[in-house]
Order: C-alpha cells, then sequence, then structure tokens
C-alpha cells in the first residue's frame, strides 16, 4: 500500500480497537509534526522537479532551434563561400580575357603606329614636292597605253591611302571600345568579389554566434539534468526517512494503544469478577450452613451460535476498494460462529464488537481481502493478535491465534494464511476471534461477510 495519505494511520491502528477513540501521546504528535514537516519537504522537491523537467522542455526546445538556425548558417556560409570561389573563377576567366584585349590592344597600337608612319612619309613628301609629286612623271610620257596605266595605278594608290586612313580610324575606336569593356568587366568583377568576402565575414560572423548560443544552451541543459539527478537523490532520501518515521510512529502508536486496550481489559475483566464475586458471596450467605462452606465459581452463561462458517477467504478481485466487498467476504477459518454483534457477552462487562468462531487448534487463520499489517504482537485479552489495513480507513482484527505468521509491514492478498488457531489469551476455547473496524467504529461481520 502506498504511505502517502497515511501519515494518520499509525496513531489509531490500535486505538481503532477500542470502543471509543485513544487520544495520540505527545511524542506521537511530535513524530506526526516531523513526518508533515518532511512530507512538506518531499512535496517541495517533488514540485522543483517538476519546474526543472518544465524548463528542461523548455531548454530542449531552444536547443533544437539553435541547431536549426546553426545549420541553415552553416548553409549559408557553404553557400557564400560557393559564389566567392564562382567570381574567384570568373575574376581569373576576366583577367584572361583583359589580357586577350591588352594583348589585341598592343597589337593594334602597333598596327595604328605604322600607319601614322607611312601617313606621316606622304604627307611629308605631299609638303615637299606638292601636289605635282607623283602625278607630274605620269604626265610626262607621251604614250596614250602607259598614261592610260599610270593613271590607273594612281587611281589605285590613292585608295590604298584612303583605305589605310580609314582602316586606322577603325583600329582607334576598337581600341577605345576594347578599354571600356575591360574597364567595366574589371569594376564589376572587384565590385561583386568585395560583396561576397563582406556576406561572408557576416555569415561566419552569424555562425560563430549560434555556435557560442548552442554551447550555452547544451551547457544548461547538462546542468539541468545534474540538479534533477540530484534532487532526485535528495527525493528518494527523504522518502527513506518518511518511511522511517511512519514506521517507528506505527509502532509507538501500536504499543499504546495496546497498552491502553490491555488496561481496559483488565479494568473490565476486574469489574467482571469482582461482580461475580459478589454474587457468589451472596448466593452463599443466603445458603449458609452450620459449617463452613467453599464457595463455588458462578456458572457462565453460554454464547448463542449465531451461524456456521463453511468456507474460509480466499482472493479477492484486484482493483477493488475494501467498501465494494460488503457481503462478499469469507471468514478467516472455518467453523461455528458464537455471539451476537452488539449483545452483551455472557461474562458481562461489554458487548460484542465482533464474533467468536470455534476452529480446532492449527488450522490456518486466512487474510479476508488484501492489505498491510500494521499489527503483530500479543495483546491481553486478545492473546496473539494480528489486525490488517485495508485502506480508507477499514480494519479486520484477528485474535486469540497460537503463531502469527506475518509482521508489521508485510502486504497480504485475499486468502494469504497470517496465522493459526489457538487458545491465547485466556479464553481456554480454541478458535479466532475476528472483528471488522471502519473509522473506529466496530461493524456487524455478518453484514460483510457470507457464510457459504
Amino acid at each position: 500500500m502506498r504511505i502517502a495519505g497515511r501519515g494518520h494511520l499509525a496513531a489509531f491502528v490500535l486505538g481503532l480497537v477500542l470502543a471509543s477513540a485513544v487520544a495520540p501521546e505527545a511524542a506521537y504528535a511530535q513524530a506526526t509534526g516531523d513526518i508533515a514537516d518532511k512530507r512538506s519537504d518531499l512535496d517541495d522537491l517533488k514540485k522543483r522537479i517538476r519546474d526543472l523537467q518544465q524548463e528542461m522542455s523548455r531548454t530542449e526546445a531552444n536547443r533544437s532551434d539553435a541547431a536549426k538556425a546553426l545549420t541553415e548558417s552553416e548553409r549559408e556560409v557553404s553557400r557564400a563561400q560557393r559564389r566567392v570561389l564562382q567570381l574567384q573563377r570568373e575574376r581569373a576567366e576576366a583577367d584572361a580575357r583583359l589580357a586577350e584585349l591588352e594583348r589585341a590592344q598592343q597589337e593594334a597600337g602597333t598596327g595604328i603606329e605604322a600607319r601614322r608612319g607611312e601617313l606621316a612619309e606622304w604627307l611629308r613628301r605631299h609638303y615637299v614636292h606638292g601636289a605635282a609629286d607623283g602625278v607630274a612623271p605620269l604626265l610626262s610620257a607621251r604614250d596614250p597605253n602607259q598614261i592610260a596605266r599610270d593613271a590607273y595605278y594612281l587611281e589605285q594608290l590613292g585608295r590604298a591611302r584612303l583605305g589605310l586612313i580609314e582602316r586606322m580610324r577603325a583600329d582607334l575606336r576598337e581600341t577605345e571600345l576594347r578599354a571600356q569593356e575591360i574597364g567595366r568587366r574589371r569594376d564589376r568583377v572587384s565590385e561583386l568579389e568585395a560583396r561576397q568576402h563582406e556576406q561572408r565575414k557576416q555569415l561566419e560572423a552569424s555562425l560563430l554566434q549560434r555556435k557560442t548560443a548552442l554551447a550555452e544552451i547544451s551547457k544548461q541543459l547538462q546542468s539541468q539534468k545534474r540538479e534533477v539527478a540530484t534532487l532526485r537523490e535528495d527525493e528518494q532520501r527523504l522518502a527513506k526517512v518518511i518511511d522511517t518515521l511512519v514506521r517507528r510512529a506505527r509502532e509507538a502508536a501500536a504499543r499504546e494503544a495496546a497498552r491502553k486496550l490491555a488496561e481496559q481489559r483488565a479494568a473490565e475483566r476486574r469489574a467482571a469478577e469482582a461482580r461475580a464475586a459478589a454474587a457468589a458471596q451472596a448466593k452463599a450467605a443466603g445458603n449458609a450452613a452450620p459449617s463452613a462452606a467453599v464457595p463455588r465459581p458462578p456458572a457462565q452463561r453460554a454464547e448463542p451460535v449465531v451461524g456456521e462458517a463453511r468456507s474460509t477467504a480466499g482472493a479477492t478481485p484486484t482493483g477493488v476498494r475494501f467498501a465494494q466487498l460488503r457481503g462478499q467476504l469469507r471468514f478467516p477459518v472455518r467453523g461455528e460462529l458464537v455471539g451476537r454483534f452488539g449483545a452483551p457477552r455472557a461474562e458481562g462487562g461489554t458487548t460484542w464488537k465482533g464474533v467468536f468462531i470455534r476452529a480446532g487448534t492449527g488450522a490456518d487463520v486466512r487474510a479476508v481481502a488484501k492489505g498491510e499489517i500494521v499489527f503483530s504482537d500479543w495483546l491481553r485479552g486478545y492473546g496473539n493478535l494480528i489486525i490488517i489495513d485495508h485502506g480508507s480507513d477499514y480494519l479486520t482484527v484477528y485474535g486469540n491465534n497460537d503463531t502469527l505468521l506475518k509482521e508489521v509491514g508485510d502486504a497480504v492478498s485475499g486468502g494469504d494464511a497470517i496465522a493459526s488457531v489457538g487458545t491465547s489469551g485466556g479464553g481456554g476455547e480454541s478458535g479466532l476471534y475476528f472483528e471488522l473496524r471502519h473509522q473506529g467504529r466496530p461493524l456487524d461481520p455478518m453484514q460483510w461477510v457470507r457464510l457459504n
């Protein structure tokens, strides 16, 4: 059975056997206070563990988010690195193209210089000799055929000079356009490369920041796990302390209740013996003879037989509360049922709180239902006594046993042998005394237990 919710149980376990409740002693009250304090500490520990577990869940989520962000950052850095490498290749291609353009530019420049030399030489001769230079020799010939041929050559020479000038102009335009293209290409590659380097620096800074954040979150999570482990160890140790306190308080309360019960039963027996002695003396005085007569003990009134238990207790359904077993239980042992619940006892002084079952010595006494042994010791008037707690403040009491087979704290199931029938307690007749109580009040066993 669970310990939680049973801090008060030990205080009244055996006190419930009494007709009136037994007040707790000061020592037990202090022990109960200690148990309450420890349980409060234990509840605080459990709350702290729950809070930490919630914090750990949030930390796990944060770490998951940080890990995702870190993964994305690493991907972005990789992509940026690829773009930088691609730009570097583009720049290398641009540099190669630039070299080609520069070589072409150089060749064009050489051609332009050569054409400039030819034009300069032509202009120089034209300036020195005038327009007749080169024409006069042609016109001096008198042969018409020769003149026609010379005119054709002269026309071709002029065209060559004009072509030279046009090619020179074209080379100059191409050179200018090529220079502009080289400048634009160089500027564009430099701009892209600078931009990609800047982006890469930013991504690497973000990557470093996210790695640091992830490391801090992981460190925090490890710290929380260590704290939870420590708190769980503290919880286990405190639970053991509470178990020890509960067991000691239960044993102390059981001893105190047993002492008070024994005193009450002894007082009841003394009162009954005194009444019986007074009645005997009165009877002896009324029937006195001349010679002294020895007084005889009063004849005890026989207790009525109220039924017979033909079967013994067995296993009870699991998951069913004791209160739900009303009318379904069986008696702990087979035999005649003696004494009617609530009726005065034959010896006087008290009324029946339970029932006596006549049975042979040594027969097994069985638990009527699942529970925990809360008392297992000799008690005056009851002999060797066992009490079982079934939860929800229900107890069953088994007295006058010969041998007790279970100890305090043992868990039992319905049908388990817990003792053997005997005559302990001074009853003189072999059998078992059986009671059933709820919150200290005795209950009629005949309304709870079936005979067959």
